[in-house]
């Protein structure tokens, strides 16, 4: 698992988080500051199976036991972008991705996935 933010300070109150091996493990806290969340890209292009994204406002996440705020499907061999015009407003940003949309799922995917979520 690999996170990464881009920030863009002087020209927008943006930032990119980009994880490269979405897993079952959460992330947890990324920003370390509240915000919005006004797009979230899923590539699930390397699994067989469908996947999930669940996103969760809090920071302290157990995968399997804490309920996400959010759940998306991504269709196996797929990539979606989810666009939130009007955003999606988040005090702790954490998430993670599963085999299985059910809040007591903590499988891990058929494959890591990558994720970009555009935030303020």
């Amino acid at each position: 698992m690999a996170t990464s933010i881009t920030k863009f300070e002087d020209a927008f109150d943006y930032k990119i988080i980009n994880e490269s091996a979405c897993t079952n493990v959460a992330v947890v806290n990324v920003t370390s500051e509240p915000g919005s969340i006004y797009s979230i890209s899923i590539d699930n292009s390397n699994s067989q199976s469908e996947s999930y994204f669940k996103f969760f406002d809090s920071d302290n996440v157990t995968i399997g036991a804490t309920v996400a705020d959010m759940v998306l499907k991504v269709a196996a061999s797929s990539k979606y972008v989810y666009d939130i015009p009007k955003g999606l407003p988040f005090t702790y940003l954490s998430f993670a991705c599963t085999a299985n949309a059910n809040p007591a799922d903590n499988a891990a995917p058929g494959a890591t996935l990558v994720v970009n979520i555009v935030a303020s």
